[in-house]
């Protein structure tokens, strides 16, 4: 059907109902989404996707939130490691690469609003064993991390630096 000007409202009347047949879209067969055993499951979708296609999350004792967990694929078995104890809770998602603040009197800021502080300081410290491939420096970090609350973001993670000179504060994660 051709329109032959512009239209302001359309209104539908249907004349028959017909019952909607649930196709399912998963990758995963109708046997596994019956309890069929979690590993099985990774084992076959890794040999359908490819190995380094399906991975799991592995935590690692590193103090450093950068190299607290690795990925590895899913077949592995898993290595007998537990993350190190933490004194604040830790957000559930971590930046890839923290993101610097801005500063208003020796204070973060993001989204224009001053950050409260809600907990803390954790001193994260560490790394000056671990040397980058290929460069002369080390992945040495020395931190105080805070849980902090922004009125645009919510609650959010924090972290001062302590080498430099002129410490600077960096976002480095959100709480759920």
């Amino acid at each position: 059907m051709k329109l032959l000007a512009p239209v302001g409202d359309l209104v539908m009347v249907r004349t028959e109902v017909r019952p909607l047949h649930d196709v399912s879209a998963s990758l995963l067969p109708d046997t596994v989404r019956q309890g069929e055993q979690l590993g099985l499951v990774l084992e076959r979708l890794s040999a359908r996707l490819g190995p380094q296609r399906v991975l799991r999350p592995v935590l690692c004792e590193d103090h450093r939130p950068e190299w607290m967990c690795r990925w590895q694929p899913a077949t592995l078995p898993l290595p007998r490691q537990g993350a190190p104890g933490t004194e604040l809770p830790q957000p559930g998602f971590v930046l890839p690469m923290p993101l610097r603040l801005a500063v208003r009197d020796h204070r973060p800021v993001h989204h224009d609003s001053e950050l409260v502080m809600l907990l803390g300081p954790q001193r994260v410290e560490g790394g000056w064993w671990d040397r980058v491939e290929g460069a002369e420096r080390m992945r040495n970090v020395v931190r105080d991390y805070w849980v902090a609350l922004s009125p645009q973001a919510g609650v959010l993670w924090v972290f001062q630096t302590r080498l430099d000179g002129a410490p600077a504060w960096y976002l480095h994660g959100h709480f759920a």
